[in-house]
């Protein structure tokens, strides 16, 4: 069975939760209502949000990170703390060898997200899912299907449009958003992103309204990633050109509505609501690979190479330069 599809629960999978917070929350009542699953431990700092999410889904409250992951009971852990504390408990996770599912970024930092990447190797076995839902998502593995026969490819253009309420910084931007659209240029490519260069529109301060950032892969391909962080509703698209023939991501399906002289299509403006399934699958499917003992997804080495290259954003919109970003070959555990 392959990845982020349906099967039968054949076991109970203990999990705990750090962080619990908005993303936390939802994959706290995701979990525990999948057949077999039991969210037994939360810990966040916040207690309000503990004490919320242990009593919606009947766990106990931990009193730090260490006390959730010594828990010997349990079979997986899901981080979703604030995105400097990922690395942190996911190593710990990893010590415990216990498997994890990681909310993107891997970590704040290249190092950091290194750091994941070498305790796996050190350990010898595959530990880590990283939270890049949007292999899940049914529009991407449609698009996916749609560009195999193609050929090589030769460009990929990824749009994202955000409806941001407050002007962010570009390393928060890169960070928590662009570090999406790198992931869905390698993982429908399967090269890596060599160089990069950026440059941002609409300055306001120290954030910008957009963000282009253009890319060398590994292929001698290139890509277009596009960003805007205040836009008019949430959207995201996807253009794969090949050799062969060009594919072009699916919308969600919408009614067209006929009103005041004019065709309608609701966009919608909230990034939740349109991979609202494709967490749930992933969730869904982190469990099953739990319970056959095999890993699945994006591995530390893509939370690393996608860092890695937000890193490189980042430097960019600074130095006006084209940064390499080139991470090498991932370890043969990640292969």
């Amino acid at each position: 069975m392959r990845d982020c599809e349906t099967m039968q629960a054949v076991q109970t999978v203990r999990v705990g939760m750090i962080g619990v917070g908005h993303m936390g929350m939802f994959h706290a009542r995701t979990l525990a209502g999948l057949p077999g699953v039991e969210v037994s431990t939360v810990h966040d700092v916040d207690v309000a949000a503990a004490e919320r999410a242990a009593r919606l889904v009947g766990a106990e409250i931990r009193s730090s990170t260490l006390d959730v992951l010594d828990d010997p009971a349990l079979d997986g852990v899901v981080v979703a703390s604030a995105d400097e504390a990922h690395a942190a408990a996911t190593l710990a996770a990893i010590e415990r060898e216990l498997p994890v599912l990681c909310e993107k970024p891997l970590a704040s930092t290249v190092a950091d997200a290194r750091q994941v990447v070498d305790a796996e190797v050190t350990s010898g076995r595959r530990f880590v899912r990283v939270g890049f839902m949007r292999e899940c998502d049914e529009p991407h593995r449609q698009l996916v299907a749609a560009h195999d026969g193609l050929g090589e490819i030769d460009h990929v253009r990824a749009v994202h449009r955000n409806t941001n309420p407050s002007p962010r910084p570009v390393e928060v931007i890169a960070v928590q958003s662009i570090v999406h659209d790198v992931h869905t240029v390698r993982f429908l490519t399967g090269a890596e992103i060599v160089t990069v260069h950026a440059s941002g529109a609409g300055a306001m301060g120290g954030s910008y309204r957009h963000v282009l950032v253009t890319c060398r892969l590994s292929t001698g391909a290139h890509a277009t990633l596009e960003f805007d962080d205040g836009g008019f509703a949430y959207d995201v698209g996807v253009e794969v050109l090949a050799r062969r023939g060009d594919a072009v991501l699916a919308g969600p399906a919408q009614p067209v509505v006929r009103r005041e002289g004019a065709l309608h299509v609701d966009v919608g403006d909230d990034w939740f609501e349109r991979f609202a399934d494709a967490y749930r699958v992933q969730d869904l499917a982190w469990v099953e690979s739990i319970r056959a003992g095999t890993p699945t997804g994006p591995t530390a080495w893509d939370g690393y190479a996608a860092q890695l290259v937000v890193a490189g954003v980042i430097e960019s919109m600074s130095s006006g330069a084209t940064v390499d970003v080139d991470p090498g070959p991932p370890p043969a555990l990640d292969r």
